[in-house]
């Protein structure tokens, strides 16, 4: 039960974030993208960071597996990259965020299915959202789009509308799961 609510949390979390990052995309595409880079970099370089700390102010047993020095020194490199060429990782960011409601629209497919499988009666329209969120998701892998405003409102949408969907979602398998 303990696992089942923090994911709820989690999945809510990020839901939330899709959505209010999807509207900051609409509301603003010319400057979202770069002041999205400045603050995922600054934010990738606390986590390297943080993980560094944890390493050296952990037990020696505690840290023999985890990892913490090898990944605060991979996140520091990829945050100082994402400060320094926010240009690449613009260019990347529609294949990235196209990958990533890809990956979710897989696992609320599956959701829809154990829908169906504990007989909810509204399991269809979790699979139809599901699938319209991965055709946004792999529209967005492959980058059709010529005008940088137009792709950046376009991430927006996909990712409101994927939120929605995260959430909407979550609250039908909540209440299945009760």
């Amino acid at each position: 039960m303990k696992t089942l609510k923090k994911f709820k949390n989690t999945f809510m979390t990020f839901s939330i974030l899709y959505i209010t990052l999807g509207i900051v995309l609409i509301i603003w595409p010319e400057i979202s993208a770069r002041i999205i880079c400045n603050i995922f970099g600054i934010l990738t370089l606390g986590f390297g960071a943080v993980k560094m700390i944890r390493y050296f102010n952990g037990n020696t047993y505690d840290t023999a597996f985890r990892f913490d020095l090898a990944q605060g020194i991979l996140y520091i490199i990829l945050g100082i990259f994402i400060l320094a060429a926010p240009k690449v990782v613009i260019s990347i960011l529609p294949f990235i965020l196209g990958l990533a409601i890809v990956i979710d629209s897989i696992i609320r497919i599956q959701l829809a299915m154990d829908l169906k499988r504990g007989q909810y009666t509204k399991w269809s329209t979790s699979l139809v959202f599901a699938i319209i969120t991965a055709i946004l998701g792999t529209i967005l892998l492959f980058n059709p789009f010529k005008g940088g405003i137009a792709l950046t409102i376009y991430m927006g949408i996909s990712l409101v509308v994927d939120g929605i969907v995260n959430l909407w979602g979550l609250i039908h398998a909540t209440k299945i799961l009760k």
